[in-house]
């Protein structure tokens, strides 16, 4: 099982909702001090064994947000099912639901606590919440408040013991020289095992290097894409940061325009309908006018050639009837013709209206103009895409150069290449002395075994005891104090070696030479092979060799180098158990008392075991996390 997802909202600092996603093998995420990474631990595993216990819910409710508290994580089975719980530590309710391929959505199976502890449990192998929490969670504290652990009698947490061997009397020759063979072959095969151990951690490395060089070229090759587009896109970079107000400015202003040139051109349009009907009448073509002109000529002619003196009379009035005619004709043709002037002036009075209103847009568009100008930009909506596509590509360019410089971390590209034909040719050197020894690549357990049946046999040989409640233990590795009584862990190194045992099946005498193996290889890569060997459970406390073989008392170790100690052996048991249980290993920042160096060493320790496991690592150092990791990160 491997978590895919973790969210968190309201749950102790996080106010906002956070979150992570993860991948199966190692992962890393980095956040600073009081950023959040204890409370994601405590969530993962308040998240993997539901509880509705009041007092292990109400610690992780935050203080701001009481009211909407809530948590989820996604983990991915053993049976290839996606899985999700979530919790809702306000209202103290819990459902559990499966991934449904075909509706692309999770479908509820339990929403009560019972029913959904024992489901987990079944994910988790049966652990109890504190076994998982001693097996496979690490915080930085772990070895220095290390405290008994509940409900694990000291009988049962016994592992034999050897007890310093002593001359053996009356050995046959052949058991002899068969034992010292076995010893030496036991030797090459660990020294085979180092060295395949040595050859793997400088594949991992020089796999990274070549991930980061990939990386590069591909960003190169996006490089220049970007740099393509951000050519087509010229006169874009000399656009205001505020262009987006500029244009909606703009476009009220154009609203506003074309509304009210709209409102003029219907009043124009209005005043030429009533200026056609208001035909433009000539004097000469009305018909009064007509009329007059016709009756004054025929008074004229009518006096001068046909009215006699008795019929003199009708002259004048026939003058008089054709100047009223002639005086009505030109009074119409001219109030028609100030009516038609009135209403023209109207329409020229609307048009210059008009035109006034274009003038104070294009006037107050100016820097529009220009910008529409500088990037042949048709309209304010081509403007606005071209600096929205600039901008964009703008930023995916800077996001592009802080990917490149995070992955060469400091170094320039000629540099890395020269690391990188650097650790090739320690790849080869590596694969040749491998190759030297692995004929000497046998299975070490079959070798112990056959070791202690040799030493159990013979006389005054070594014998094997499983201590007692007065054998004293080293108080840094499982020491109980005097009040836990029956509880007491005695003196035996890491309580969690039964627990290993009895969920991973797999006996103790097996168990502790392949925790020693794992231990002593990333306790020599994490020590720079300062110290080279490590034994555990033979003795009241781990045993520990330098390069030169001797034996280091733990009196003399720095507290450092104790917590490096322990580090390597709850790794060393964590991969001891992959093959058998692959459950997340989850650390609280376990690596911040190491140095820098011990801590990328540490670091490389857990990208190999991430290989056979899922490793999640909350650090406060973001200079641990490389470009090939699956890396995030918590505010």
């Amino acid at each position: 099982m491997f978590l895919v997802e973790l969210v968190l909202q309201g749950v102790r600092g996080f106010r906002e909702l956070v979150r992570l996603r993860f991948q199966s093998g190692f992962n890393i995420v980095t956040a600073g001090n009081e950023a959040g990474k204890t409370t994601a631990v405590d969530a993962v595993v308040r998240l993997l064994f539901p509880s509705g216990i009041p007092g292990r819910i109400i610690p992780l409710v935050s203080k701001t947000t009481p009211d909407a508290s809530r948590a989820a994580v996604v983990v991915f089975s053993d049976d290839r099912a996606y899985y999700r719980v979530i919790q809702d530590f306000s209202k103290q309710a819990v459902n559990l639901s499966q991934y449904n391929a075909s509706t692309k959505d999770f479908a509820l199976i339990h929403k009560d606590w019972d029913s959904a502890e024992r489901f987990m449990a079944g994910l988790t192998a049966g652990l109890a919440e504190e076994e998982f929490a001693n097996l496979f969670v690490l915080r930085r504290d772990h070895y220095a408040n290390r405290a008994p652990f509940p409900g694990v009698a000291r009988a049962a947490m016994q592992t034999p013991r050897r007890n310093n061997p002593v001359p053996r009397a009356g050995a046959a020759p052949g058991q002899e020289a068969r034992l010292a063979e076995l010893k030496e072959t036991l030797r090459k095969a660990e020294e085979a095992g180092d060295a395949e151990y040595r050859l793997d951690s400088a594949k991992i490395g020089l796999n990274d290097i070549a991930k980061k060089i990939d990386e590069l070229e591909d960003m190169n090759a996006r490089f220049a894409e970007m740099d393509s587009n951000l050519a087509s896109l010229k006169g874009c970079e000399t656009l205001p940061e505020n262009l987006d107000e500029l244009l909606d400015a703009h476009e009220q202003r154009q609203g506003q325009k074309m509304a009210r040139s709209d409102e003029l051109q219907q009043d124009i349009e209005g005043l030429r309908m009533q200026l056609e009907v208001i035909r433009k009448a000539p004097l000469w073509k009305d018909m009064l006018f007509i009329a007059g002109v016709v009756v004054g000529a025929a008074s004229l002619i009518a006096g001068l050639f046909i009215l006699t003196a008795e019929q003199a009379d009708y002259f004048p009035i026939g003058v008089l009837l054709a100047l009223i005619l002639v005086s009505a004709g030109w009074y119409r043709t001219s109030r028609r013709n100030a009516q038609r002037k009135i209403v023209q002036r109207e329409i020229e009075a609307f048009e210059a209206d008009r035109e006034e209103v274009e003038k104070s847009f294009e006037e107050g568009g100016t820097a529009i103009m220009e910008y529409m100008r500088a990037t042949s930009s048709a309209a304010a909506a081509e403007l606005r895409e071209k600096a929205d596509n600039y901008r964009h590509f703008a930023s995916l360019r800077r996001e592009l150069l802080e990917q490149r410089q995070h992955i060469l971390g400091g170094v320039t590209v000629q540099a890395l290449q020269g690391e990188f034909a650097k650790q090739q040719q320690e790849v080869i050197e590596l694969e040749r002395a491998a190759r030297a020894v692995a004929q000497n690549a046998v299975d070490t357990y079959s070798l112990r075994q056959e070791i202690e049946r040799f030493e159990s046999a013979s006389p005054g040989g070594a014998s094997w005891d499983f201590g007692s409640p007065e054998d004293a233990a080293f108080p840094g590795f499982g020491a109980a104090s005097p009040e836990v009584g029956e509880q007491a862990q005695g003196g035996v190194f890491l309580p969690q070696l039964e627990i290993a045992s009895r969920i991973g099946g797999i006996e103790m005498e097996t168990l502790i030479p392949a925790v020693e193996a794992a231990a002593q290889r990333n306790l020599a890569a994490v020590s720079m092979g300062k110290y080279v060997k490590v034994e555990v459970g033979h003795g009241s406390e781990p045993v520990v060799h330098d390069r030169n073989d001797a034996e280091v008392a733990m009196s003399a170790l720095s507290h450092g180098t104790k917590d490096l100690l322990y580090f390597c052996l709850r790794t060393g048991l964590v991969e001891a158990l992959a093959g058998k249980l692959r459950l997340p290993f989850v650390l609280d920042d376990a690596l911040a008392g190491f140095d820098p160096a011990r801590q990328q060493a540490a670091c490389q320790v857990l990208r190999a075991l991430g290989a056979k496991t899922q490793v999640i690592l909350f650090t406060s150092n973001p200079a641990l996390r490389t470009g090939s990791d699956a890396a995030a990160e918590l505010k």
